[in-house]
């Protein structure tokens, strides 16, 4: 298996697929600690300066500010931080899925979960389409992002499921997971293939527009107006 995506696998079937709700709060937690996440946010923009594949270790700690023998500490490869990152982003937005009142409708919830994570990476535009450009047009790259996002799926599926009293999961929540993160890839997509053309946000709002009449019952059925469109 090629060495990024042996990666990916260990990263997420390490982190919470396999694991019982008590230890991925554990992932969760280690996810987010503050020195991990500011290296893997140097390791994006060293990628985004110099391309994934003529990026070193080296480089990346040198964004960071830290020594070589620092970077080992929390990362056993380029490859690693590059993941990393990825998950860091899932996790936020699961984050404000979370946050979304239960009286939203679950899709429109997560619409509204993706586009607030959109909104903050959009503060910088052209960081965030080359950062997008990278994640698909790299084979090995994305190859391993759809890996992660396997991942980001169990986090939404998760939420969903405390969404319903007594929080036991059900197929739907990983169904609905599942089409909530295929909409955005396909906006992403498409914004990419069309520099010109609509903002990655409208893109989004779209893609969830027809996935919303193709699941009416998980988004209100029609008559719920979100208060953030």
């Amino acid at each position: 298996m090629d060495s990024l995506l042996r990666t990916a696998h260990t990263l997420v079937r390490g982190s919470i697929l396999i694991q019982p709700p008590a230890q991925r709060q554990v992932s969760r937690l280690r996810n987010h600690d503050t020195t991990r996440a500011e290296i893997a946010r140097a390791a994006i923009r060293a990628f985004l300066r110099g391309g994934f594949e003529n990026t070193t270790v080296d480089d990346i700690a040198a964004a960071a500010g830290i020594s070589r023998r620092t970077y080992f500490r929390y990362f056993s490869s380029k490859d690693e931080s590059l993941l990393s990152g990825m998950q860091e982003v899932g996790l936020s937005i699961a984050d404000a899925f979370r946050r979304v009142p239960p009286s939203v409708p679950p899709l429109i919830a997560l619409r509204d979960a993706y586009l607030e994570i959109e909104a903050a990476l959009s503060e910088f535009p052209e960081r965030q389409r080359a950062l997008a450009r990278m994640l698909r047009s790299n084979p090995r790259v994305h190859g391993a992002l759809l890996l992660v996002q396997l991942e980001w799926i169990e986090e939404f599926a998760d939420g969903l499921a405390a969404r319903r009293p007594g929080g036991e999961e059900v197929p739907t929540d990983y169904l609905l997971a599942h089409a909530a993160t295929d909409a955005w890839n396909l906006a992403v997509n498409r914004w990419l293939d069309d520099p010109g053309g609509p903002s990655l946000r409208e893109r989004a709002t779209d893609a969830f527009a027809v996935l919303m009449t193709l699941m009416p019952e998980q988004a209100g059925g029609g008559a719920y107006t979100p208060e953030h469109p």
